[in-house]
């Protein structure tokens, strides 16, 4: 989102916000959920969304903000789907499988794919995306003090896991 002095700027056209954020909000949600192409489709999904709604969305004072939470809500909505969908399989085949990740980058990759969702979209969108505490809390709709919580434990769970694999 552009920034001048501290104040996020009201994009002029969905099309300008889409140039803005895009990518950032994808980015973030990939590294949040593990899953690039499930990134995609919810911040898609949240942009057509932002489309049918622009007339009201535009006057926000920050309507970029809107989207990456509709996003993020269409994130773990896909995920709470395929968890349902795993259980259903794993049940009708009486076979307990776990699923993990395809090809792991990085350590820290792996760290945060560790951490609770919470504090994984937290350290995310505040790490990744620059975004400060205020604006992490009103994104995923939770206090400030809930965001710094989250922080102080996905540093500390992330910290203790990097130590063992160096």
């Amino acid at each position: 989102m552009s920034e001048e002095d501290g104040v996020f700027l009201r994009p002029a056209t969905l099309e300008a916000l889409f140039t803005e954020s895009y990518r950032s909000i994808v980015q973030s949600l990939a590294l949040a959920g593990g899953d690039l192409a499930a990134a995609e489709d919810a911040t898609q999904e949240a942009f057509a969304q932002a489309w049918v709604r622009w007339s009201r969305i535009s006057r926000y004072d920050n309507p970029g903000a809107w989207v990456r939470r509709v996003a993020i809500n269409k994130l773990r909505n896909a995920h709470r789907s395929r968890l349902r969908g795993e259980a259903a399989v794993s049940r009708l085949a009486d076979d307990v499988a776990s699923v993990s990740p395809s090809e792991p980058e990085t350590d820290l990759v792996l760290g945060l794919q560790r951490l609770p969702r919470k504090q994984r979209l937290c350290a995310v969108l505040f790490y990744v995306d620059g975004l400060s505490t205020v604006e992490v809390a009103r994104v995923m709709g939770i206090s400030q003090g809930s965001v710094s919580q989250h922080l102080n434990r996905a540093r500390t769970a992330l910290r203790a896991y990097l130590e063992v694999t160096a």
